[in-house]
This record gives structure tokens, C-alpha cells and sequence, in this order.
């Protein structure tokens, strides 16, 4: 699709969840010390079980790290926004609006810093939307172009899985009985939601009438009130999930190529791991076991509706790694700090930038 082939749908599905909530300082507040609250707790609880951790130990290590390993750790943080960047430029082009790199950077880095703080990452799309459209991007095209993006996030979650036990089975048993739980539930919601995407894409009238269905019972029972807002959400969802499949139609390799972006931004946040493992100086796992291992890990971390799955990611991890790092507690902090951490607070002082930049915008327009 060409930049005079734009698709022009009546979608208002983000308009209402920008300014007023995705964007909203109260309930970013909110979010934040939520969050905060769960990382304390976590290493409350990480320094509770190993009694031999300590600062000074921690800063040891943290200098003992092959400082070109460690450069390349921080490079892949980059390439994690970098990628879901490439994959939302990619996608807006396809669709006849083509912005920068930095821009569609931005648009990643909100997407992910929202995604982290906010329950079953709520905020993500909405905070990624409303910059979209302060750069003049449609609703209509704004709301495809993430709805498609997520998809393709699903599948690549999905064939992770389906790697980690196609090139490392053995590594399932490894994990305790709560980590196992926590992986299979993993992969069951991201199944589920593969499966769901492919209905509404391929077989919408399907899902439409079960949606029905299941919003006239509640309704009926007394559980769900507001029927007919409940019936237009789902009328709306199946126009964007419509509008998804006339593009895949139109123009399939958009399949591919999406695809791979968001499977290059999986692995390279995954080889964060890898990189302070070698940076550590060790050698013995090759490149496929920390992989892999690390799979298992994301996998689990996408079972639970917790903020950036604090807690539930830190658990795997130490449980995953305990016999491959020989300081898995010291490397899970580094790992971790890097993967998600340094790069929230990167993804939120970028956000909070653009945010600024915009209101000062807004001023000087205001003021002549």
C-alpha cells in the first residue's frame, strides 16, 4: 500500500485514553510508586534469601564485567526499543504515513515505559497512540498499526516457545514446580491470543457472535452493566480486526517483515543475558543455552498481570540460572537492571522529553 492507498476507518478506540489516561500525571503517579513498591519488595526479597549478598560484593562484580561485553549488554537495551521502532515505522509506512526513525523510537519507548508500569500493560498502546497522533497520524491508521504490531509481538512470543523446547526441552524440568506453572501459563495465554487474533482476523463473525453471547448473558445475570457500550467496544475491536485482514490480504509480506522486527526485539533483550553471562568470564553454556533458558524465563514473565512482571521475571530467573551463573544472583541484578530497569527509565525519560517538548510546542503557539 502506497503513500495515496491510506486507509481511512471512523475509529476512535484511543482518543478517549490519551490525554485523560494513558498521558494522566495522576495515575501515572499511581502506576509508579505501585511499581516501586513491587521492585522493594523484590529486592527485599532477594536480599532476605542470599545473606552473603552485599553492596560491596555487588559493586565487585559489576567491576570484575568484560567492559566490552558490558557495552554490548547496553547496546542490546538500544536495540530493544530500536526494533519495536523499526517494526511500527515499517507498519505506518505500509500504510501510507511514513515518519522518522527517532519519532517511531519514541512512539517504541512510550509503548514499553507505559507497558511496564501499568497492569497487563494497559498503557502502553494508548501512551504510543497519542504521540502517533500529535505527529499527525490518523486515529484510524494509529489504532492498525498497534493493534498489528501487538499481534505480531503474540507470534513471536509464541515461536520462542515453541524454540526453547524444540532446542532445549531438558531445561523445563529444570525449574521448580512454581516456575513450571508460571512458564505453562505463559505459553497458554500466548497461544490463547495468537489463536484469538487468528479468529478475529479469519473468522470474525465467529468471535462476534460469541462476544454477543457472552455480553447478553452477563448482562442478563446482572454482572455486566452497560450493554449497548459493551456491544459497541466489541463492534469496534472487530473494525480494526477487519481493517487488519484487508491489509494482510492486500499486501502479506507486511506479515513477514513485522514479524521478524518483533522477533529481533525478543532476542535481543534475551542476549542482554548472554552478554553479562560472558562478561562474568564464564563460557561453558554456549550461546543456545543461555537463549533458551532465558526463553523459559520471558515466557513465564508474560503469566501474570503484574506491572513489567516484577517479581514473577526475578523469581525465574534465579531459579532458571542457579547452576549456569556462578553468581546467578549478582548477574540477575545486572540482567536484569539492564533489560528492563535501565531501559524503563531510558523509555520514560525519552517519553517524558517528547511530553515536554510538546507542551513547550503548544505554549509558544499559544503565546505567538
Amino acid at each position: 500500500m502506497n503513500k495515496n492507498q491510506k486507509i481511512d476507518i471512523n475509529n476512535n478506540n484511543f482518543s478517549s485514553k490519551t490525554d485523560s489516561s494513558a498521558l494522566s500525571l495522576k495515575k501515572q503517579l499511581i502506576y509508579v510508586a505501585v511499581f516501586v513498591a513491587l521492585i522493594g519488595l523484590t529486592f527485599y526479597a532477594i536480599i532476605s534469601q542470599n545473606k552473603d549478598l552485599t553492596l560491596a560484593g555487588f559493586i565487585n562484580y559489576v567491576f570484575s564485567l568484560r567492559i566490552g561485553w558490558l557495552i554490548a549488554a547496553i547496546g542490546c537495551v538500544f536495540l530493544f526499543i530500536m526494533f519495536e521502532g523499526m517494526s511500527i515505522r515499517y507498519i505506518a509506512e505500509k500504510l501510507g504515513y511514513k515518519r522518522g526513525y527517532y519519532d517511531n523510537f519514541i512512539y517504541a519507548a512510550a509503548d514499553i515505559y507505559f507497558s511496564a508500569i501499568t497492569p497487563s500493560a494497559t498503557g502502553g498502546q494508548p501512551a504510543s497512540a497519542y504521540f502517533m497522533m500529535k505527529d499527525k497520524i490518523p486515529i484510524s491508521v494509529t489504532t492498525i498499526t498497534l493493534v498489528f504490531n501487538v499481534m505480531q509481538y503474540t507470534a513471536s512470543i509464541a515461536v520462542i516457545a515453541a524454540g526453547c523446547f524444540a532446542f532445549r526441552p531438558e531445561y523445563f524440568s529444570q525449574f521448580d514446580g512454581w516456575s513450571q506453572t508460571l512458564i505453562l501459563l505463559g505459553i497458554i495465554f500466548q497461544i490463547g491470543f495468537a489463536l484469538l487474533f487468528a479468529m478475529l482476523i479469519f473468522f470474525p463473525n465467529i468471535i462476534k457472535n460469541c462476544g454477543e453471547g457472552i455480553i447478553n448473558f452477563l448482562t442478563k445475570i446482572h454482572i455486566l452493566r452497560k450493554r449497548r457500550k459493551k456491544l459497541n467496544k466489541l463492534y469496534t475491536m472487530m473494525d480494526e480486526y477487519s481493517e487488519c485482514a484487508k491489509i494482510i490480504k492486500k499486501s502479506p509480506i507486511i506479515i513477514v517483515v513485522a514479524f521478524i522486527f518483533n522477533i529481533l526485539q525478543r532476542i535481543s533483550v534475551m542476549c542482554i543475558t548472554y552478554c553479562v553471562y560472558r562478561g562474568s568470564g564464564q563460557a561453558d553454556s554456549s550461546f543456545i543455552d543461555i537463549i533458551s533458558m532465558q526463553g523459559y524465563v520471558l515466557l513465564g514473565s508474560n503469566s501474570l498481570p503484574i506491572p513489567g512482571a516484577v517479581g514473577i521475571a526475578d523469581y525465574l530467573f534465579l531459579d532458571g540460572f542457579k547452576d549456569i551463573f556462578a553468581d546467578p544472583v549478582n548477574g540477575e541484578i545486572i540482567s536484569r537492571g539492564l533489560s528492563f530497569y535501565i531501559c524503563i527509565i531510558v523509555c520514560g525519560g525519552l517519553t517524558l522529553g517528547r511530553q515536554a517538548r510538546l507542551v513547550f510546542k503548544q505554549r509558544k503557539e499559544i503565546t505567538g
